[in-house]
């Protein structure tokens, strides 16, 4: 790799912002108590048979700014302990943009049931659950997956007849996704505002990409990403997160116009390359050692990170 992407990888945790109105690392990152894992498992939040259990997961608390324009200091999502500094960082920078949240409380404040949360404008992660209208769990249950303001950014289903639903009901009034309108007030809070900072932190897949459904509120990691972190050892899956989210940092710089258009193959998609294997998850389960020692290196062919 050219001598300025080298640069990029050793600068990788360097924060860079406009006006800062918070310390960078305002974000506080703790392990949960035994005690909320009780109540996550009370209230069907996690179970035994979660891919990521409780130990593997963080709390992650942070200040926001309500649509009101009022600061809170008690934001908390939780999510998997080697994404939890990166979401800490999305969320430290929302705050200093200003991008406003209506709460974030963990999703076991409703006893795990997502539509209740949708319903309340609630920011949401972990919860061990299918993905909705079907048995496939959803990234939600590996705690690789944000919602965020259901409200402005709602899950949209198309029926066979035509019909739409809209997710919450009251997000039909965010239908036009176009922040600025003649005669309207401008809209806040809608997610493809901050694409940008979700994806330079790890989370570069939006539901807003998608045909149908249309999920505007959700960002996640991919399935093979998620399924291969939650097989390995928190510092295995810390190591390979850092380098997922340098390889972005580092390709976007290299090739801004084809990232600015999404254009783009993930680390995921490198290592596959490097190991010839279709699937991660399943390279990590036959040989471990095999996809850490390519993990341990760094990304020498830069022409694959975009994609053809």
């Amino acid at each position: 790799m050219i001598a300025a992407s080298r640069n990029m990888w050793v600068s990788l945790f360097l924060f860079s912002a406009g006006a800062v109105t918070l310390p960078v690392n305002a974000a506080q990152i703790s392990t949960l108590s035994t005690g909320e894992c009780q109540l996550m498992t009370k209230t069907g939040v996690i179970s035994a048979t979660a891919p990521v259990p409780c130990q593997r997961l963080r709390k992650v608390t942070f200040n926001y700014r309500d649509f009101a324009g009022k600061a809170h200091t008690n934001g908390q999502l939780v999510v998997m302990d080697a994404v939890a500094p990166y979401v800490g960082k999305i969320f430290d920078e929302l705050y200093q943009q200003g991008f406003p949240i209506h709460k974030a409380v963990p999703i076991e404040m409703y006893d795990g049931d997502d539509t209740r949360s949708m319903a309340a404008n609630n920011t949401s992660a972990f919860n061990y659950r299918p993905v909705a209208g079907s048995n496939s769990l959803s990234l939600h249950a590996y705690g690789a997956a944000i919602d965020i303001n259901p409200l402005q950014n709602p899950f949209v289903t198309f029926g066979s007849n035509g019909n739409v639903k809209f997710s919450p009901v009251q997000g039909t009034r965010y239908a036009n996704r176009a922040q600025y309108r003649f005669g309207k007030p401008d809209s806040r809070g809608m997610a493809e505002t901050v694409i940008a900072i979700f994806a330079r932190h790890g989370f570069q897949y939006w539901g807003g990409f998608w045909d149908s459904p249309i999920d505007y509120q959700h960002f996640q990691l991919t399935k093979d990403m998620a399924l291969t972190m939650s097989k390995m050892t928190p510092a295995q899956a810390t190591l390979f997160f850092q380098r997922y989210v340098a390889w972005y940092d580092s390709c976007s710089k290299m090739y801004p116009t084809a990232y600015s258009h999404y254009k783009f193959n993930d680390y995921v998609e490198y290592l596959k390359h490097q190991l010839s294997v279709k699937s991660l998850h399943t390279a990590y389960s036959a040989n471990p050692q095999r996809v850490m020692d390519a993990i341990k290196l760094q990304p020498v062919r830069s022409a694959i990170c975009v994609k053809r």
